[in-house]
């Protein structure tokens, strides 16, 4: 008699069971993967609005000189949609208590400007960028 060649009914579902479980752990890859690229999204656009702000800041100095920033209020003007963004006031003056470089032996004002833009769905999400108006 000869002997039937090929696959029983029992092996093919072992590798049935073997492939789907391995399927299973790839589905848990592509979840977390676009998990962290939307994150990663998230955190540029924070770090775009965040520098548009800081260039703003800079502009308004360069433009209305150092001065303005001690008798007026800055804003960056409308969050974006899906964010939040904070200033500190900038009218007070540096105190050289920082890292920063404006000593305070010198007849130089400086003020700082921190400015953070936070993703309203995910509050971990924030982007800061701190700088310094030198008044020369």
């Amino acid at each position: 008699m000869r002997r039937a060649v090929g696959f029983s009914l029992i092996e093919l579902v072992i590798v049935m069971v073997i492939i789907s479980v391995g399927m299973l752990g790839m589905t848990s890859l592509f979840s977390t993967s676009a998990t962290s690229l939307s994150s990663n999204e998230t955190l540029q656009q924070a770090a775009q609005y965040a520098q548009e702000c800081a260039e703003s800041v800079m502009a308004t100095r360069r433009n209305l000189g150092f001065s303005w920033f001690s008798t007026n209020t800055f804003s960056c003007g409308t969050n974006p949609s899906g964010f939040s963004r904070t200033q500190n006031p900038v009218g007070s003056l540096y105190t050289g208590t920082g890292a920063g470089a404006c000593p305070s032996t010198t007849t130089l004002n400086c003020r700082d400007v921190s400015i953070t833009v936070t993703s309203n769905t995910n509050a971990t999400l924030s982007s800061s960028i701190t700088l310094m108006l030198v008044d020369y």
